[in-house]
């Protein structure tokens, strides 16, 4: 998950860059459709194409729908809400994917982990230190509405069938957010030549997204979601640390102090998991 956390980062990066110049409707296109060659290649140097009509199975489609309508909901909210609001809000995704493991898989949570996923997620908020300014609501709204389809999302992933691999699910992830962006551009019909360097930053992008997306995946097979979710809060530490690298940026000491918060409560939550696993081993009879 940290893994994921990290290559979205560098992806939003040089997103950001490519949308300089470009429209964000058309900068998804161009990124998908190298999205989609990276994994052509992946799918042949892996003998996978026997396999790839798992990524047509309708919990493929499904996770693939989901995924285009998180990227249009994101999208259409940035033109109404700065980049740091609308990421404080998706930061209550691990608090909605917890209390849905709790109603829809059954899992355990105890008050332990939820106190430590309420204590990261006021680190998000004094590294973001949000200013009280005006948002309109249906910014806001897009980016809740945004929020919930991840925590759904994070749960069907939770529940994949075991013979669905997951280079099959980021092929269908891959094409839903083609879909959206393609959806995007038509709707802007706004299509700008591109200088190499946006090319090399569009193709380094796609490079980045399809390991976040195989890891995220990966992150949740096995796995509790109240366990690994609470790990997307390290996109913030990986934010601060690629701001400074490519803008400079420093973070205040009331932001290292976020950090900080949101570094103990990931290392409580392994804690408490370690714990977890140790009882449920000594639990068991002999053999």
């Amino acid at each position: 998950m940290m893994l994921a956390m990290l290559v979205f980062t560098g992806n939003d990066a040089l997103m950001k860059y490519a949308r300089a110049s470009l429209e964000t409707g058309q900068a998804l296109v161009v990124r998908g459709l190298f999205c989609v060659v990276l994994l052509a290649m992946a799918v042949v140097l892996t003998r996978n194409v026997a396999r790839l009509p798992l990524a047509l199975s309708r919990f493929a489609l499904l996770r693939a729908g989901l995924e285009g309508a998180i990227a249009t909901l994101y999208i259409g909210a940035l033109a109404g809400i700065a980049l740091a609001e609308a990421t404080a809000i998706t930061m209550l995704a691990p608090l909605l994917i917890t209390a849905a493991s709790t109603l829809f898989l059954g899992e355990k949570v105890g008050w332990r982990r939820w106190s430590a996923i309420a204590v990261g997620f006021v680190g998000i908020l004094l590294v973001l230190r949000p200013e009280g300014r005006v948002v309109p609501a249906w910014a806001v709204a897009m980016v809740f509405g945004c929020t919930l389809l991840i925590a759904l999302r994070d749960v069907l992933t939770r529940r994949m069938p075991n013979h669905v691999p997951s280079l099959m699910l980021t092929v269908a992830t891959s094409c839903g957010t083609l879909v959206a962006g393609s959806i995007l551009a038509w709707r802007s019909g706004n299509w700008q030549p591109m200088p190499p360097d946006v090319l090399i930053a569009l193709g380094g992008a796609a490079v980045l997204v399809l390991i976040g997306n195989y890891a995220v995946i990966e992150a949740h097979r096995g796995t509790d979601l109240s366990v690994v979710s609470p790990f997307r809060y390290s996109v913030i530490g990986w934010a601060v640390i690629v701001g400074f690298v490519m803008f400079g940026d420093v973070p205040s000491p009331v932001a290292m102090g976020g950090l900080a918060l949101i570094l103990a409560s990931g290392l409580y939550t392994i804690h408490r998991e370690r714990l977890r696993r140790r009882a449920e081993r000594e639990a068991l009879p002999p053999a």
